[in-house]
């Protein structure tokens, strides 16, 4: 985020070094987390731009100091409230028109531990939704996270 910031006020050539941070612009790394209850889908409406009011797989940015992982484990918890135990990957995404930043996403499938299903941080509102009757507003390139994961997946974890 920082690296974004300062190529929005300094100029950052692509393939040199930042003059102050020695950083170089890359493209961030996100992650995205597919939760099933039996033949549905947990989605949340977004209340932040990119893809305001559409909605989401639970996700975000992968923090400094931490594994993708963990980051699904956290972002998962602070937009649904629930606890997640098992994850198993599902693939990356990285076309550079899924997002306006160029994120690369790491997707999982998440089992869910605990907790309690409500909206935080970053999200209006969740829902679950039949995995066959997917809303038209869906951001990014979401849909194909979630055809994918049925794609390769038999059962549910």
């Amino acid at each position: 985020m920082f690296t974004s910031l300062l190529s929005k006020m300094v100029k950052i050539d692509k393939d040199k070094a930042c003059f102050f941070c020695h950083r170089y612009l890359n493209r961030d790394v996100t992650i995205d987390g597919v939760i099933l209850k039996g033949d549905k889908v947990l989605l949340i409406k977004r209340k932040v731009d990119p893809y305001i009011n559409y909605w989401a797989l639970p996700g975000g940015h992968v923090s400094f100091d931490e594994t993708v992982e963990e980051a699904v484990k956290r972002e998962v918890t602070e937009e649904t409230g629930l606890e997640c135990t098992k994850l198993s990957f599902i693939g990356v995404y990285s076309d550079p028109h899924r997002h306006p930043q160029q994120s690369v996403a790491l997707a999982y499938s998440v089992k869910v531990a605990g907790g309690k299903a409500i909206a935080g941080s970053d999200a209006l509102s969740l829902k679950y939704f039949d995995i066959n009757l997917l809303p038209d507003k869906l951001a990014f390139d979401h849909k194909k996270i979630i055809s994918d994961f049925l794609r390769k997946s038999s059962t549910y974890i």
